[in-house]
């Protein structure tokens, strides 16, 4: 595996299931950890392409199809960008790590924080810019 830490200019997406929207907006809920889970799954974007957000959804769709993850027709994905995130939450020392899995090799694991850290879900949560569909 090559592990490598994303740069502040690259951006990730988050499922968001149907519970975790309302009116445009992700619940903080959708970026808590569960126990025994010490990073937060999401999807590098430029992975699939360096700026075309049609063909970087398209690519995260597929990636997340591929793994046999269910993705509710209602649901979203919720882009953040990396620096962006980080700067958002100061009591924190996030990293946004490429896991670079066979399955998937745009999958992201985001650390630094714990299952009981909601100011650190909610931080994110808030630095979300762009929601997209997921059919």
């Amino acid at each position: 595996m090559n592990f490598r830490d994303l740069g502040p200019e690259y951006h990730v997406a988050r499922y968001c299931s149907p519970r975790h929207i309302a009116e445009g907006l992700t619940s903080y809920e959708a970026f808590l950890l569960r126990q025994g889970e010490t990073f937060l799954s999401t999807n590098w974007l430029e992975y699939f392409h360096d700026s075309d957000r049609h063909i970087q959804m398209f690519g995260i769709r597929q990636a997340l199809s591929s793994k046999g993850f269910r993705v509710g027709r209602n649901g979203a994905l919720a882009v953040l960008n990396v620096g962006y995130s980080i700067s958002q939450v100061q009591q924190a020392a996030l990293r946004f790590t490429l896991l670079d899995q066979a399955r998937d090799p745009s999958h992201v694991g985001v650390f630094g924080y714990r299952p009981i850290d909601a100011d650190v879900a909610l931080a994110l949560s808030e630095s979300v810019r762009e929601l997209h569909p997921t059919a």
